[in-house]
């Protein structure tokens, strides 16, 4: 069978494929009925009569097939020859297009709130420095001493550092996508404004260093390998495969060694909940790992923490809902994020 070319470019600018698909999909009432069908459940490309079937319009199975042409016509759903695949004499097959299924929740998000896509940055409209910062805080502006801090004036309450690392010589994270769903989240907060994000990509040693000192984070995430009470860094050697193994006592080391420790350690990595109590000496909360995660479960967890904590939600909360998000989206990994608290602290407490 035939298939439509790839939407995926060269340029790899997948920021902007994202907004554009968002673009013409759209909040038509057909339109949505038509794409949240063939992205529901079931795997089989349908015809356009079993899609009318399936949303009870056989009478009116024109304004079905517009609405498929549509989302062919830019890539939102994959159209195929019949072949004899499906009896009833239709030509076309349609199904989904694996890109739009693993990013199915963001083309929704910004086809939703158009104002919010505006604001993220591509490779045509590059708004941030990625390499250092995907949420910036609202600029501020002079006032005269004595006067009320308006609304505008907001500085950063929520300082998040994420630590991205994926080295080349072990099995392949989507970190990136991952930070990514981060900074959509985020940005869709009301209170985005209030959270200021920093993305380390390959971090190693040194890099944990500066980030604590400088930047002072209220939140340190990881994502990346772990396992055997330790975590996979970078071997700070370009062109070279392979990371550097710290393990945690080395790491609460360097969280003790600093003036101003995190409020939070997130951990996405596998089997990172043995022996996680021992950065309690230096960090009040610490999620964590009961076993080994998928790559599509942890960037999903990611996302929906961040998008409640972001709100002002407190910790224990924001870990809830992530992990009723999983559940309602079947996956097995669900109960695995775990969190630990200090004696006489609390996660039942909101960073903003």
């Amino acid at each position: 069978m035939s298939r439509q070319t790839s939407v995926i470019s060269a340029s790899g600018d997948y920021e902007e494929i994202i907004l554009q698909m968002a673009k013409h999909l759209g909040r038509g009432k057909n339109r949505r009925d038509v794409f949240n069908l063939i992205y529901g459940r079931g795997s089989k490309p349908r015809s356009k009569k079993q899609v009318a079937d399936q949303l009870g319009r056989t009478g009116n199975t024109q304004v079905i097939q517009d609405a498929l042409d549509e989302l062919a016509k830019h890539h939102l759903v994959v159209r195929t020859e019949n072949g004899g695949q499906v009896k009833d004499g239709s030509r076309y097959l349609y199904g989904k297009a694996e890109f739009v299924r693993a990013n199915r929740d963001s083309i929704l998000r910004f086809a939703d709130n158009p104002n919010a896509a505006k604001r993220v940055a591509t490779k045509r409209r590059p708004a941030f420095d990625v390499a250092v910062s995907f949420v910036k805080p609202a600029p501020q502006r002079a006032r005269a001493s004595g006067t009320k801090a308006t609304r505008s004036s907001k500085v950063a309450k929520l300082k998040i550092a994420l630590l991205m690392t994926n080295p080349d010589s072990l099995a392949s994270l989507q970190t990136g996508v991952e930070a990514r769903y981060i900074d959509e989240s985020i940005r869709l907060s009301p209170r985005a404004s209030e959270v200021e994000l920093k993305v380390v990509p390959a971090p190693t040693l040194t890099s944990l260093l500066d980030t604590l000192n400088s930047y002072r984070p209220s939140v340190l995430h990881f994502s990346g390998h772990g396992g055997g009470r330790a975590l996979v860094f970078d071997n700070q050697k370009a062109g070279e495969d392979g990371g550097t193994v710290l393990d945690f006592d080395m790491i609460a080391q360097v969280l003790g060694a600093t003036r101003a420790n995190p409020e939070l350690l997130v951990l996405v990595a596998c089997d990172t909940l043995d022996g996680a109590e021992r950065f309690l000496d230096e960090v009040p909360v610490v999620i964590a790992m009961a076993d080994s995660i998928g790559d599509e479960a942890a960037c999903e967890f990611s996302a929906q923490f961040y998008r409640t904590l972001s709100t002002g939600e407190t910790i224990s909360n924001s870990l809830a809902q992530a992990k009723i998000v999983l559940k309602s989206k079947g996956y097995g990994d669900a109960d695995l994020p775990t969190f630990l608290v200090r004696k006489g602290s609390t996660a039942a407490k909101s960073l903003l």
